[in-house]
């Protein structure tokens, strides 16, 4: 190893707990040192039901991370995720003190900082404001406010509230296993910064990711996050269905989507489905699998079609949709995906070229290198912003990004 920042990073996903090691060099670039994973337990639409099976997960995680990694781990970095959260617009205006001047970052900071004192539910929690776009003097569609002359300041703000009980429970569970909870993020955001580049954020992009239980998506405009949600379908899903199609058991399910699922009828044989409703024990074709798992992949676009809502400005995403995480690798989900959305699609499931990423066994590591990526741009950001230095989150990692050589 170098002389770079350790920065360790946990993704709690429904499926498996991952961690990566990573260090990242004065510039924030990272090198992946080692990863860990483990079947995850006691975790359910991001938060842990069970914290007893909870914390031994997060144990047995970290402790094979540091056995392979032959580093004591003494905190990390970890994903929100879940239901609880919710996406909110606020808007926010700031008189411009002895105006008209040109306006300085400590204004946007106040506008962020009066955006961030909406109303919402008691038990929750604001984790992300991210400013979406700037008037000034009335002028809209403003993207970066900094040094233009005005005497009126007003702010469109996306924010994503979480609860505070889930938020608690996360926490507790890390320290129950050991450890220290450093900082969170919410999953999709962190899969983003990892997937995701610049020039598709300024064009305009979908990012899906179908993980075991739920589908988290959030969409990109003019190189900020204008909106996310997530539905509760995912690829565990199409296993239960297969399982139930063919009456075989979720093992046996799981493998024949894996090995074998295709998810767009268009690509086989046509043949009829009555077997399905009139056999016992059908026998696996092509045929029946498509038409078994076609239709919940369906559902799950669709539902995030309408989750989203706005349908003219979906279909000017430039970039189109990017896909990933462990339910959409499928035969044939691209094409489907390109019917339902009417937009250039593909598949995308290891972030851009890392250094060490051959240590990387096969498996969903976005949201785990996302997280270490975000707190390397985060802090480098920071450290390079004299009159900055109070920014941070969100705010922080976009000026970060946008400031690094990263296309």
């Amino acid at each position: 190893m170098g002389q770079g920042r350790l920065i360790v990073a946990c993704d709690f996903g429904t499926t498996y707990f991952r961690g990566v090691v990573t260090e990242a060099d004065p510039s924030g670039e990272l090198e992946i040192i080692g990863c860990a994973q483990e079947k995850s337990e006691g975790f359910q639409d991001g938060d842990f039901v069970d914290l007893g099976k909870a914390k031994e997960c997060i144990a047995r995680t970290l402790k094979t991370l540091e056995k392979n990694t032959d580093i004591d781990v003494s905190g990390f970095t970890y994903n929100i995720s879940g239901s609880h959260l919710h996406s909110v617009r606020a808007t926010s205006q700031v008189p411009i003190s002895n105006g008209p001047r040109p306006i300085k970052e400590s204004d946007v900071e106040e506008a962020k900082t009066r955006a961030g004192t909406m109303d919402i539910p008691f038990d929750n929690k604001i984790l992300t404001i991210t400013p979406v776009e700037f008037a000034v003097d009335r002028v809209r569609g403003i993207v970066d406010p900094i040094n233009r002359v005005g005497s009126h300041l007003e702010m469109q703000a996306h924010l994503i509230t979480g609860s505070r009980t889930v938020l608690h429970n996360i926490e507790n569970a890390i320290e129950d296993a050991g450890y220290q909870p450093i900082r969170e993020e919410v999953d999709i955001l962190a899969a983003g910064v990892a997937l995701l580049t610049r020039p598709e954020m300024e064009n305009g992009v979908l990012l899906m990711d179908v993980g075991g239980l739920v589908t988290n998506w959030a969409v990109y405009i003019k190189g900020t996050v204008v909106a996310n949600g997530m539905v509760p379908w995912g690829g565990e899903h199409l296993t239960a269905d297969l399982a139930h199609g063919l009456r075989i058991s979720l093992e046996e399910a799981e493998k024949v989507k894996r090995l074998r699922g295709v998810v767009l009828r268009s690509l086989v044989a046509e043949s009829s489905v009555e077997t399905l409703f009139e056999e016992n024990s059908p026998e696996e074709t092509p045929e029946l699998v498509a038409a078994i798992l076609e239709p919940r992949l369906e559902e799950i676009f669709t539902l995030v079609k309408q989750d989203y809502g706005d349908l003219r400005q979906l279909a000017n995403l430039g970039s189109g949709v990017i896909l990933t995480g462990g339910g959409s690798l499928c035969e044939g989900t691209v094409g489907l995906c390109e019917e339902i959305f009417d937009l250039p699609v593909q598949g995308r499931y290891l972030p851009f070229p890392l250094r060490g990423g051959d240590r990387l066994p096969k498996g969903q590591w976005a949201t785990a290198l996302g997280l270490a990526s975000w707190v390397a741009r985060d802090t480098t950001f920071s450290a390079r912003s004299e009159d900055k230095a109070s920014s941070g989150g969100l705010w922080g990692w976009i000026c970060g990004l946008f400031s690094s050589d990263r296309d």
